[in-house]
């Protein structure tokens, strides 16, 4: 089993850890080790505690707990607990990656699911909800001018105070010339981009998905439980 590497006590969360290795093996040893893949809100809520300290997240981002759904012609679906957290699909992930593809099922059952609970998830506030339809197939900045719900939606009550601390944040999903190239539903992970990257969320964490260098951050004794 890999050792979580302990990078900070954060108070009213736990101790973040770290681990590097392909997707798959990242998932096993968190879970191994007791930690949960961290959620983007909680990525968020660890950077703004530890700044001046251990400060998470300045220089390396982190793969986390959300991912995203693409089918084509249709706009990208977020989900915060990923498919992809499944070891089975987190595998088959890994095998497509390694064949440089992104991984895609054989149907759009899975999105037109994701889709429906988008829709019903739309009837609740933006800190409530689990799974987001995102509002452009192209990258889009969230601000609290533009797209504030889905800043919201995705890190939860530390939005705004991640905003006064970072800016605008740039969102990336997979090129739709790709998305459209495929007929089922595909499917990624989502990156957190480093502080000094301008903490971009990117939507097309899937073809470095096998990379063995690639870390993730993770949580021990989790009490604030987004997904």
């Amino acid at each position: 089993m890999a050792k979580l590497s302990i990078l900070a006590e954060v108070k009213g969360l736990g101790k973040v850890v770290e681990v590097y290795g392909e997707f798959y093996n990242n998932l096993k040893y968190l879970k191994e080790g007791g930690a949960k893949l961290i959620s983007p809100r909680n990525e968020a809520y660890a950077r703004l505690q530890t700044r001046g300290r251990e400060n998470i997240g300045q220089n390396f981002g982190t793969r986390t707990s959300a991912g995203l759904e693409y089918a084509k012609n249709q706009l990208p679906i977020l989900r915060l607990n990923s498919r992809l957290l499944k070891p089975r699909l987190a595998k088959l992930s890994v095998r497509a990656n390694k064949s440089g593809n992104y991984f895609n099922t054989n149907s759009t059952r899975m999105y037109e699911e994701s889709l429906k609970q988008a829709e019903r998830d739309k009837n609740k506030k933006p800190v409530d909800r689990n799974v987001i339809l995102l509002p452009s197939r192209g990258p889009f900045v969230m601000n609290l001018e533009e797209n504030l719900e889905t800043l919201e939606s995705i890190l939860k009550e530390q939005a705004k105070p991640y905003f006064e601390f970072n800016g605008a944040i740039n969102f990336y999903p997979v090129d739709k010339d790709i998305i459209d190239s495929q007929n089922g539903t595909l499917l990624t992970g989502m990156w957190f981009r480093s502080i000094g990257g301008k903490s971009g969320l990117y939507g097309s964490c899937g073809r470095n998905i096998s990379k063995i260098k690639r870390n993730v951050r993770g949580v021990l004794k989790e009490t604030l439980n987004y997904f």
